[in-house]
């Protein structure tokens, strides 16, 4: 029975690497080890409960989209990768190198390993496969399509752009949403510290001086109070909660009722549609300018959606290219493909260059969800604070209404 070792050890440059590996025994683990050119600093068995519990977490992140590497990451990856290919340096020291970049810390395990598989004559995209936090599919198809062409360095630009494109734009979906999410986290801190902490206190003296208190302010304690007395059964129920849903994602069925969930939610279901837009042109335009075939580019771009519903459609449209049809027709019928979207792709293959306007639409997208996320923070923010003022007041009002009883009886 195979069992599941950490290890810390000593790379080829001198940093010292963490990892796990899985072997028969701690003697086959070692010779493992070794083959990686690797000196070991310290090897400890794991309870196989901690590898189930950590594998079946790790799966259910990377089912909602869940990464330990970013877009930054991978664009500069690729750029330094395009830039020392075209300097004339071969693969494996390509990968050596920027296996020590600090910039890449999330991804350097990866290239390590790459550059290992390499070195024992695997091509690239076959080295850059495996584990959960392989590499992206789209990544995968492009350095393939590269290796067969001979244009690896020309492919690593495009990808670098590509990641590029993906980065910023989701730069600006998180500053647009940056100060209405910390006026909500720091709204619902100081609420809880004055109903939690503040309001039993007043409560304590008002009760002693048989003051009689609002309704408002009696409803309040007595939801502190059941906090307060159930609090112990809190963290079973939040732990309930995260493992139902990540059971839930982990299923077919539930992920696709959380897929179209996503897809039909008021005005958000269309902010999620344009982002979905925009990642299925975005990378359909870069596949195809990398000469990889239409129904490859469709095959990865179904693999990057993060979407069952939308993975399942792209799926229909692979099927419908396969019995000669457009793609245009299936995405109208569809339903979950935007208008616009549609049309531009049979312009685009009316007019024979499918590749132009699906980037044209990409861009599109990108800039009307970031314009609609930016309003939607612009109306958020007073609304926010209109409402928490709202919520503070009462409590003021709350622990002010029976000290001006306390005032009258004195």
């Amino acid at each position: 029975m195979a069992v599941q070792y950490r290890y810390t050890a000593v790379g080829w440059d001198g940093k010292k690497i963490r990892g796990e590996i899985t072997a028969a025994n701690r003697d086959k683990a070692l010779e493992q080890l070794q083959e990686r050119n690797l000196v070991l600093l310290g090897l400890k068995e794991q309870a196989p409960w901690q590898g189930v519990f950590k594998k079946a977490f790790l799966k259910a992140l990377h089912r909602i989209g869940y990464r330990s590497y970013t877009s930054r990451e991978l664009m500069i990856f690729c750029r330094q990768f395009a830039t020392m290919l075209q300097a004339g340096i071969g693969v494996v020291h390509c990968l050596r190198i920027l296996s020590g970049q600090k910039e890449l810390a999330s991804l350097q395990r990866q290239i390590s390993l790459s550059a290992l598989k390499v070195e024992r004559g695997e091509a690239l995209s076959s080295a850059m496969q495996g584990g959960q936090d392989s590499f992206p599919p789209v990544m995968v198809g492009m350095v393939e399509a590269g290796e067969a062409s001979g244009k690896l360095d020309l492919i690593m630009e495009k990808l670098a752009d590509h990641f590029e494109k993906q980065h910023d734009f989701v730069a600006k979906i998180r500053s647009a949403t940056l100060y209405p999410s910390f006026i909500v986290l720091v709204s619902v801190a100081v609420l809880a510290v004055m109903v939690i902490i503040v309001l039993p206190q007043f409560a304590g003296i008002f009760e002693a001086m048989g003051v009689e208190m609002p309704l408002f302010t009696r409803l309040l304690l007595s939801w502190t109070e059941t906090i307060s007395r159930y609090r112990i059964l809190l963290p079973l129920v939040l732990a309930f909660l995260v493992i139902g849903t990540a059971y839930l994602i982990r299923t077919e069925k539930g992920r696709r009722k959380i897929d179209r969930l996503r897809l039909h939610l008021p005005f958000f279901g269309k902010i999620y549609t344009q982002i979905a837009a925009a990642r299925f042109a975005g990378t359909m335009s870069t596949l195809l300018a990398s000469g990889i075939s239409l129904h490859s580019a469709l095959q990865l771009t179904d693999r990057v959606v993060n979407n069952t519903v939308l993975s399942n459609s792209i799926s229909i449209l692979g099927e419908a290219l396969n019995r000669g049809e457009s793609l245009a027709g299936p995405m109208q019928k569809d339903g979950y493909f935007p208008a616009l979207l549609t049309e531009m792709v049979r312009i685009g293959e009316e007019t024979g260059a499918l590749e132009d306007t699906l980037s044209r639409t990409a861009l599109f997208y990108e800039k009307e969800a970031a314009f609609v996320v930016e309003r939607l923070g612009t109306i958020l923010e007073p609304a926010l604070l209109l409402i928490v003022g709202f919520f503070i007041g009462l409590l003021v009002v709350s622990i002010y209404s029976p000290m001006y009883q306390v005032f009258e009886i004195m």
